[in-house]
């Protein structure tokens, strides 16, 4: 089946320097919990990192779900 409708691929919107820190120390804080739950063998850790990635997830998403202005 033919593709023929039109349609622009937009680049990605810049939500300014507080989404990129939130991201940045989100995943950064995330690999040191996680890193720290292995090597200590903490489940609570762990849990914790896991966490936190899915908040940088939920980040991410809404960054990919906001249109150019």
């Amino acid at each position: 089946m033919p593709h023929d409708h039109a349609h622009d691929h937009a680049a990605l919107v810049d939500l300014g320097p507080a989404f990129r820190w939130a991201v940045g120390l989100n995943t950064a804080y995330a690999i040191v919990e996680a890193t720290a739950g292995f090597l200590t063998g903490s489940l609570a850790l762990l849990a914790d990192a896991a966490h936190n990635l899915t908040d940088v997830a939920g980040l991410l998403i809404a960054w990919g779900a906001v249109g150019p202005d």
